[in-house]
């Protein structure tokens, strides 16, 4: 969806990888996604389409404050079975990402671009 107000995203899979979507949403206890057959692409509404990069199972999200500072952190993808994995303190596990030379040029760039002191990035 257009709007980051949304979290009604579908993660489309190609037939190669058995198709059928994952179905995100905003985070409700230990859950954040489930999977569907169905692989129709919406028609209604704005969205913006990637191309589909398979992972080790993993998000990365980097956060930036300003252009010159980037932090990141990986987490279980919701795309997997759609669990939140949880610390004893009810936090979903995260853990942190060094991030190369490369990438927190990216992320600065992104910072520069969208004219955002604090962004963040879900990559």
């Amino acid at each position: 969806p257009i709007s980051g107000e949304d979290h009604s995203i579908y993660m489309y899979f190609p037939s190669d990888y058995g198709g059928g979507s994952q179905r995100l949403f905003r985070k409700v206890r230990d859950r954040s996604s489930y999977f569907s057959k169905e692989s129709n692409i919406r028609k209604e509404g704005s969205f913006i389409y990637e191309e589909f990069l398979a992972t080790d199972g993993s998000d990365v999200k980097v956060y930036t404050v300003g252009p010159d500072y980037a932090h990141a952190e990986a987490r279980k993808s919701p795309a997997l079975d759609g669990r939140v994995e949880r610390d004893d303190h009810g936090k979903e596990k995260r853990y942190p990402v060094i991030l190369t030379a490369k990438e927190k040029l990216i992320a600065r760039t992104v910072s520069l671009a969208f004219k955002q002191t604090v962004c963040g990035l879900i990559c």
